[in-house]
């Protein structure tokens, strides 16, 4: 592993944190010490920012963040320790890759300090270990698949374990590397009815929701007054293709289940993930129009600006790129995004590198590979 040493950055803690946390509980002023420099261990690199994330498990929260040139940096804490305090001196952060959407995680070369074994949060001496077997959320999934009479109440839709010495009913499992694999869909009958009328699927995933790491799936559409309406949630033990594939494909048994008629959505508004696409087209093969989420693509852009010194021409730049987002039609888009480029590189007399990056990585990523 690569060993690398940086100077630590200091939280934009406000006043009034800084003058409480150099005082005791006596109100005694405490003697500053000098920081030393930590030993930062290149961990580990991920493709993305989900992956990244759940590598890091639920022991440890956000704390600060920092911009640089290399891209974003978030530190995260140990939650074994007092927020308010001295921290735990075992201490992570990620980079999320400005110029890509990998993400590398770095950790110190150092022990967890001697913490009260309680997690803050979830007091699992009274409710309980977190941990389920595959068994047991199979035999959960048997339990609760009839449907119910209550539309209110949540029923399993349909699931997929398989174990890993089962043999494999599908190619893409068998290439996979043979581990046991889950999938399991549910919803409500008021959520499937809400489904039935949809033309536009929304589609997502998080890391963050269960304390196994898994992604949960979350599958919805939203109306004219811009409110989500979920068609139910799914959690699996991946988020490749066919997972989103068997998601979607739960959507149309659920069709069935309240006999309607199956969905023929014209659009699907997702990240720019190759995964929830692929698996959308799998099973909807009609023709729809792909549609790129705006806050995941104004969050990419705005990590990716940070890169241009200028701050009046970054504000400047997402401003021009919000007004491409009103587009109300594909050729005022298409006329719209040619003059953008094209002014900025007319203002760009200088040929300001930086610029010409951002307007390069803009034009590929954005135009070029996911224009919806």
């Amino acid at each position: 592993m690569e060993a690398i040493q940086v100077a630590q950055y200091e939280s934009d803690a406000s006043d009034e944190e800084i003058v409480e946390e150099n005082y005791d509980t006596n109100g005694n002023e405490r003697s500053s010490k000098k920081r030393e420099p930590k030993c930062w261990v290149n961990e580990n690199t991920f493709d993305n920012a989900g992956e990244a994330e759940a590598s890091i498990g639920n022991e440890r929260s956000k704390h600060y963040t920092n911009y640089t040139e290399n891209g974003k940096v978030v530190y995260y804490r140990c939650d074994k320790a007092k927020r308010r305090g001295s921290q735990c001196e075992a201490r992570i952060y990620l980079l999320y890759h400005a110029d890509s959407d990998k993400v590398t995680v770095y950790k110190t070369e150092v022990e967890h300090g001697n913490h009260h074994d309680k997690l803050r949060g979830v007091d699992r001496n009274k409710y309980g270990t977190y941990i389920i077997s595959l068994g047991e959320s199979e035999e959960w999934c048997k339990n609760n698949l009839n449907i119910p009479t209550d539309p209110n109440k949540p029923f399993v839709v349909s699931y997929k374990i398989l174990y890993n010495d089962e043999v494999y009913e599908d190619d893409q499992d068998i290439e996979d590397d043979g581990e046991n694999k889950f999938r399991i869909f549910i919803s409500f009958i008021c959520l499937l009815n809400i489904a039935s009328t949809s033309s536009h699927i929304h589609a997502n995933a998080t890391h963050k929701l269960v304390w196994q790491g898994y992604p949960v799936l979350i599958v919805e559409t939203t109306d004219l007054n811009k409110s989500f309406h979920p068609f139910g949630l799914a959690t699996c033990s991946n988020g490749k293709t066919e997972d989103f594939e068997i998601i979607f494909n739960s959507i149309q048994i659920g069709m069935q289940v309240i006999n309607k008629d199956l969905l023929k959505p014209t659009a699907s508004i997702s990240d720019a993930a190759d995964a929830i696409k692929n698996g959308f087209r799998n099973v909807f093969n009609n023709e729809y129009n792909q549609i790129m989420c705006w806050a995941h693509m104004k969050r990419k852009v705005e990590h990716r600006i940070c890169q241009i010194n200028d701050k009046d021409i970054r504000k400047e730049i997402m401003e021009d790129i919000e007004m491409l987002q009103l587009s109300n039609s594909v050729p005022v888009f298409i006329l719209a995004s040619t003059l953008f480029i094209k002014k900025w590189n007319m203002n760009n007399k200088q040929q300001n590198r930086l610029i010409l990056d951002f307007l390069e990585y803009f034009d590929n990523e954005w135009f070029q590979s996911n224009d919806g």
